[in-house]
C-alpha cells in the first residue's frame, strides 16, 4: 500500500468514527454502529464509501437496505457513506447469517458509543 493509500485509508477511518460519534448524539436508540470494509483492493479509493451498520431499538424492521449519501464536506465528511439500519433483532439475523449484507462487506470493526454520549 503506497503512503497516499494509507493516508486515504486513515482519514476514512477518522471520517467514520466521526461519522459514528455524530449518528449517536442525534438517534438515542442506536445501541451499536459497526463498520464494514471492502475488498483492500478498491477499500482505500476515495471514492469508495463508508460502510455503516447501525443497529437501532427505535427503528421498524425492514430488513438489509441500504442508503447512499454523498459527502458532507460542511459536516467534515469527505467520503460518501453507505448507511444500513436495523434493529437489534434484524443484528441477530445478520449475525446468525440469515440476514445478508450487501455484496463486498466483508469485515467490521465495532465503533463503540462514546462514554460522554
Amino acid at each position: 500500500m503506497t503512503v497516499h493509500e494509507q493516508d486515504v485509508t486513515a482519514e476514512k477511518a477518522r471520517a467514520a468514527k466521526h461519522l459514528a460519534r455524530k449518528h449517536f448524539e442525534v438517534e438515542p436508540g442506536l445501541t451499536r454502529i459497526m463498520r464494514y470494509s471492502g475488498s483492500p483492493s478498491i477499500e482505500f479509493m476515495p471514492s469508495e464509501p463508508i460502510k455503516l451498520l447501525e443497529v437501532n431499538a427505535d427503528t421498524v424492521p425492514s430488513g438489509v437496505m441500504p442508503l447512499h449519501f454523498g459527502p458532507s464536506v460542511a459536516s467534515g465528511i469527505i467520503f460518501p457513506s453507505v448507511i444500513i439500519e436495523v434493529t437489534p433483532e434484524e443484528y441477530d439475523k445478520i449475525e446468525k447469517n440469515e440476514l445478508r449484507l450487501p455484496e463486498g462487506w466483508q469485515t467490521s470493526e465495532d465503533l463503540s458509543k462514546p462514554n460522554e454520549i
